[in-house]
């Protein structure tokens, strides 16, 4: 098991090479396509873009052994982050009546009830087969012990 600090520098480590990455690729596409300078608004996307990929990376694809109470925590907290991180990009940079101010509040109010809908079912259906894995459980151990006494 990892502890707290190596897993948040491993993230900072994931997240620069993300930057890193979505920044050379905007390097080499701006290079081959036009003449402009790369505007500062571009290294914010950048950096937005790269930080909810990390965040969706680290709450998905999680490859590190950490104590379950950490990694549920973890779970939630980078999935909440970068939908926080696309919903602010979607402000600050999407054009056109998407992203209009009135929309922008029913849009984030429909995010957090459909991911509370889901948190809730995965919860139920997670306790109710762990039930039902209790309960074979404890079915196989009987049979188990009646097995021994017939022996």
């Amino acid at each position: 098991m990892i502890t707290t600090r190596k897993y948040v520098s491993l993230f900072v480590k994931d997240l620069l090479v993300a930057c890193g990455g979505l920044m050379v690729l905007a390097a080499v596409v701006l290079a081959l396509n036009s003449t402009e300078m790369i505007r500062g608004s571009l290294l914010v996307q950048l950096f937005l873009g790269a930080a909810a990929f990390t965040c969706f990376r680290y709450a998905l694809v999680n490859t590190y052994e950490v104590d379950p109470k950490v990694q549920m925590i973890s779970f939630y907290l980078c999935f909440i982050l970068a939908d926080v991180l696309v919903i602010l990009w979607l402000w600050l940079f999407a054009d056109g009546p998407l992203m209009d101010k009135g929309v922008l509040v029913p849009f984030v109010i429909v995010i957090l009830v459909v991911k509370s809908m889901v948190y809730a079912m995965m919860h139920i259906d997670g306790k109710r087969e762990a039930k039902q894995l209790n309960q074979k459980l404890y079915e196989y151990k009987q049979d188990g012990e009646q097995k021994e006494e017939e022996l």
